[in-house]
């Protein structure tokens, strides 16, 4: 396949997916992607982050025309250069991969393409465990879950529980990883998320994807309890009894019974929420809506 120059690819790339030219795509990508592998390998991280872009738009235009196999190749590409850019401490190519393939997998579960909407929630769980946790700031671990959400609400939108329960065990993982590295606000934050989820998915009366986010809400909260991570533990049986309440409204078979057996597996006192706590979460809300504004 011949390989193109930067500008050549960015051009042939957009002008094929309008003409559905899938194998053109393709050779742009391949293009561009072995240019931003070059220009990190050359430490010109500026360079490659320009490139992600370029082929992030390549890629958002052919998930928005239905191109699966061009989107799942965008995002395999996205992953192998967040690994290129986490060996050599390129935060910032990093970042623009990461979020890249969140906002592709977006794009993708918005078009019904199932596939690359869980190929894009995998390699996000990909890129997480590319760097260690003490490399990872506070905006970075809310932007993962920020963006596996919208993974998932975008498939819940499209009815493909499939999908969202794919976008769900991810998020589920990084709020069991980010509440066993002890950080209380982050937890908090992934398990808003969750329970924002658990209700988009008792409005599709989606009972699986609702009982895998009550399990997931469940361990994450047992993980805050052994460390040490009361109001976090406390969130967790919040959002268990909210989304038992959402169950219940709209008689499914099963996540009433999951949330309440998750409900009596830990009992914590003092569940009622104070000024204090009220005042917690208006700021991890605040700090999710500044985050999500960057990405």
């Amino acid at each position: 396949m011949i390989t193109l120059n930067e500008a050549e690819a960015v051009d042939v790339g957009l002008s094929s997916v309008e003409e559905r030219n899938e194998s053109r795509v393709f050779q742009a990508l391949d293009s561009l992607t072995g240019i931003a592998e070059g220009f990190l390998s050359e430490n010109e991280e500026a360079d490659a982050s320009r490139v992600i872009l370029s082929i992030s738009d390549i890629a958002q235009a052919a998930a928005q025309e239905g191109m699966e196999l061009v989107t799942i190749n965008s995002v395999l590409a996205f992953g192998k250069l967040a690994k290129a850019a986490a060996k050599k401490g390129y935060k910032s190519a990093l970042n623009r991969a990461m979020v890249a393939t969140g906002k592709l997998g977006r794009a993708a579960a918005s078009s019904s393409l199932e596939a690359g909407s869980k190929v894009a929630a995998t390699t996000l769980m990909e890129i997480w465990n590319f760097s260690s946790p003490e490399k990872k700031d506070r905006e970075e671990m809310v932007a993962f879950s920020l963006l596996l959400r919208d993974i998932g609400s975008a498939a819940a939108a499209q009815d493909m529980e499939e999908a969202l329960l794919n976008a769900i065990t991810c998020l589920g993982e990084v709020g069991k990883k980010i509440a066993s590295e002890g950080l209380e606000t982050e937890t908090i934050s992934t398990l808003l998320l969750l329970e924002e989820t658990g209700r988009i998915a008792a409005e599709k009366y989606f009972d699986e994807a609702l009982s895998s986010i009550a399990l997931s809400i469940e361990d994450t909260g047992k993980i805050s309890l052994k460390n040490g991570l009361r109001e976090a533990a406390l969130q967790s049986q919040w959002s268990l009894k909210t989304l038992k309440v959402q169950a219940e409204e709209k008689s499914l078979t099963n996540s009433p019974i999951v949330t309440e057996m998750a409900l009596d597996s830990f009992k914590l006192t003092d569940v009622a929420e104070s000024d204090e706590n009220t005042e917690k979460l208006q700021e991890i809300k605040e700090l999710q809506r500044k985050v999500y504004s960057n990405l």
